[in-house]
């Protein structure tokens, strides 16, 4: 009889722990005791801020034209070399012409003779000894051989090929003897001593650039900054890129930056007073950005902001955090969920 009570006190024990252990209250994970992440904070503030905007363009001479004859005639002379430096009017070829300069000096010839015979029956109409249309038929020949002189020289000035504005020369295409054709490239004339900067922007952008703004421009060819100005924005959008074209000015008075080199340029507005937060404290998710605020308390809850421009570093921040407000700033990797404990650690 005693072994079957201690039997059933037995069996009501282990129902009565039984009951109690499944009874019992789950912790939640609110609750649930979670180790401080190690972080460095950041005190929200405002700070000078300046939007850029970034594009890609082409450098052009700020002049360039490929040399050519007018006139299909035989190379007699070359007078320049490879990448010379020219001044305008300067003689870089010169064609076959003596047909040309022998009909000059017959003109030429005829032309004093019909001077002396003007000359001579001006005398003769002071006296009324000659007719006044025979002396205005010699003026009339004096004209008319003088405006053959002026068609002969224009001939020869289109088989003197001369630079049509001081710049660089390019290669030399031609040998003398050679017959050049109109539209045959003798060789190029660039003048770098400025350039003209082409790039273009989304259309998003329009507002933000005008003529005279400054742009700063690199070049993966060479180290340094090249600064320039907007001198001119294109009357239309592309409607099939939906963007803009442009083009700066940039000095070049060191002849360092040659046409067809590629720029990066770097546009920036005005300053204005904003709320910038580090690069490493974003986190983005999709078209959501968020940043971990701090309280007294040590725990970091995860705080969705609207963003703005970007600089190198830092982004602004339009809304969703207040100035002084206490980020994290490094670590944010480590943290999960909408809370987390944090403990503040020196850099």
């Amino acid at each position: 009889m005693k072994k079957v009570l201690w039997s059933v006190l037995v069996i009501l024990c282990a129902a009565s722990l039984l009951w109690w252990w499944q009874a019992r209250p789950e912790p939640s994970s609110s609750t649930r005791e979670r180790p401080a992440v190690p972080v460095r904070l950041y005190q929200v503030q405002v700070r000078d801020f300046q939007d850029q905007v970034s594009a890609v363009g082409t450098l052009r001479a700020w002049e360039s034209v490929d040399i050519s004859a007018s006139v299909s005639q035989i190379v007699t002379s070359i007078g320049f070399e490879d990448g010379q430096q020219v001044q305008k009017g300067d003689v870089l070829a010169l064609l076959k012409q003596d047909a040309q300069q022998a009909t000059l000096r017959e003109l030429q010839a005829t032309l004093e003779d019909a001077r002396r015979e003007v000359r001579r029956l001006e005398n003769l109409a002071r006296k009324n000894q000659v007719a006044q249309t025979e002396l205005d038929k010699a003026r009339t020949q004096e004209d008319i051989t003088r405006h053959k002189i002026e068609g002969v020289r224009a001939s020869i000035a289109d088989r003197s090929i001369v630079a049509p504005f001081s710049g660089v020369l390019g290669l030399r295409q031609v040998s003398e003897g050679a017959l050049l054709v109109p539209g045959q490239r003798l060789t190029t004339l660039d003048d770098i001593s400025r350039m003209r900067l082409e790039f273009t922007l989304p259309a998003k952008h329009l507002a933000f650039i005008s003529p005279g703004q400054e742009i700063e421009a690199r070049t993966p060819a060479m180290q340094g900054i090249f600064r320039g100005v907007i001198s001119a924005v294109d009357s239309r959008i592309d409607p099939v890129a939906r963007s803009i074209s442009a083009r700066a000015e940039i000095s070049n008075p060191q002849q360092l930056l040659l046409p067809g080199l590629l720029m990066e340029v770097s546009i920036r507005g005005a300053v204005r007073q904003t709320m910038l937060i580090p690069e490493e404290s974003l986190q983005s998710r999709a078209s959501e950005h968020y940043v971990w605020v701090v309280d007294d308390g040590g725990v970091a809850t995860r705080t969705v902001i609207e963003i703005g421009g970007r600089i190198p570093g830092w982004v602004e921040v339009l809304s969703g955090l207040a100035q002084g407000a206490l980020i994290v700033r490094d670590g944010v990797g480590r943290l999960s969920g909408d809370n987390a404990p944090v403990l503040a650690v020196d850099s």
